[in-house]
């Protein structure tokens, strides 16, 4: 359902009843697997009450054993779905919302994530650890590996727009960090989340929630110089983080990188200083919008009221991977109310 774009809400929750070796243990809902464990329940109770069949009894438990174990494994090569999605503000939707707004928004987006059905959630502008735990909560097996807690400038409580990761995979680990100032950026502010996931098939994935510098004081020379040289500076952090990871599990297989999120810019020329997509790719990273005509990737959405637009919808949100298949993300479709992002989707394949 995911190579079908807009389609995949309708569809995501019919993946609901597949058997997935992506926990800690295999995860089986449904289908073939469970009917193989109740058909092999009803022979033992059978050879409980005496009733035997000797050598081809035998040979049908070898072979529904065989199918059993083999379930998890097959179903393990299945793509990973993975989703970056920034939800405006959440919980509320606005800085400072009414508890009414932050249960409606809450309802909205657990009803969208459940029908999406990630294996791997990256997300952006988290109030906290609480929020995001019960955003999840809603999908079976998903859960909450990193939520950043990045300070406020003006106020000992935490910033309301915080990074996060959340997946179905074994977490070897996780961390969150502050992108760290320089003396021509001393204000760097924002950071990112990571976490190193184990491949059902073996193998490390090494995931980043991003959420870049907005665009906010780009309308001056001086702001726009700013800005982008703040989110090139970013990226080299990044890069550099990467090579720490790289040592750390040096002698372990690291099957590839997925770095996902809002990054505030695009490939399209909007941004002419900002060079973000430029560096990632000539940093070995696959640009999953590289060939997405760019009406098909329009992942800002700007005021459902004509009247108070005042920027046009574009492209934000990116996947950049390294290790998996080449393939191209899918925007999917969820109710403006929930944010002005769309959720993007993207499989991850091993080559």
């Amino acid at each position: 359902g995911w190579g079908d774009g807009l389609a995949i809400v309708a569809l995501g929750a019919g993946f609901g009843g597949v058997c997935r070796a992506s926990g800690a243990d295999a995860q089986c809902a449904g289908g073939l697997a469970a009917d193989v464990f109740g058909f092999l329940e009803g022979i033992v109770s059978w050879q409980l009450l005496g009733i035997r069949h000797g050598a081809v009894m035998l040979r049908l438990m070898i072979l529904f054993v065989g199918m059993a174990l083999l379930v998890p494994v097959a179903m393990g090569s299945e793509p990973l779905r993975t989703v970056a999605w920034n939800i405006e503000w959440f919980q509320g939707g606005r800085i400072t919302s009414d508890p009414v707004a932050k249960a409606a928004q809450m309802k909205g987006c657990q009803a969208a994530v459940k029908m999406m059905n990630p294996d791997i959630l990256l997300a952006s502008e988290i109030a906290d650890w609480a929020a995001f735990q019960e955003l999840v909560s809603v999908v079976p097996n998903l859960a909450v590996h990193c939520v950043s807690a990045f300070p406020s400038r003006d106020s000992p409580r935490l910033w309301p727009q915080q990074l996060a990761i959340a997946s179905k995979l074994k977490c070897r680990g996780t961390w969150w960090e502050a992108f760290a100032p320089s003396p021509d950026l001393p204000d760097l502010r924002r950071g990112f989340g990571f976490a190193a996931l184990e491949h059902p098939q073996g193998g490390l994935i090494m995931v980043y929630s991003l959420h870049l510098k907005s665009n906010g004081g780009s309308d001056t020379k001086e702001g726009e110089i700013n800005i982008a040289k703040t989110r090139a500076e970013s990226v080299k952090q990044l890069m550099a983080h990467r090579a720490k990871v790289t040592q750390m599990f040096e002698g372990q297989e690291i099957v590839g990188w997925v770095m996902g999120g809002d990054i505030n810019t695009n490939q399209d020329g909007q941004f002419p200083l900002c060079t973000v997509v430029q560096q990632m790719t000539a940093a070995g990273f696959h640009n999953a919008w590289s060939t997405t005509p760019k009406a098909q990737r329009l992942t800002w959405r700007s005021d459902a009221d004509p009247a108070k637009r005042r920027f046009e919808p574009t492209t934000f949100d990116y996947f950049f991977t390294t290790g998996f298949k080449p393939t191209q993300a899918k925007i999917i479709e969820v109710p403006r109310e929930l944010s002005d992002h769309y959720p993007i989707g993207l499989l991850l394949e091993k080559p």
